[in-house]
């Protein structure tokens, strides 16, 4: 399992979770603007992909 979490997550992706981290700290949440909301369709989108990303390499690696 930990091989299919290093083939479906590079560097890039830490970066990418880091820098939601930050936003979504930094958010006033009461007065979201229209870049916010989109950033986070974004990052809710670019989360679901990734996560059917791993469960296709791990049951890949499952198989084979």
């Amino acid at each position: 399992m930990l091989d299919s979490l290093k083939k479906a997550f590079d560097k890039f992706d830490g970066l990418i979770i880091l820098a939601a981290i930050f936003l979504f700290w930094h958010f006033d949440y009461s007065n979201l603007s229209t870049m916010d909301k989109i950033y986070i369709a974004s990052f809710a989108f670019w989360s679901v992909t990734k996560i059917i990303r791993f469960y296709i390499i791990y049951k890949n690696e499952q198989k084979g």
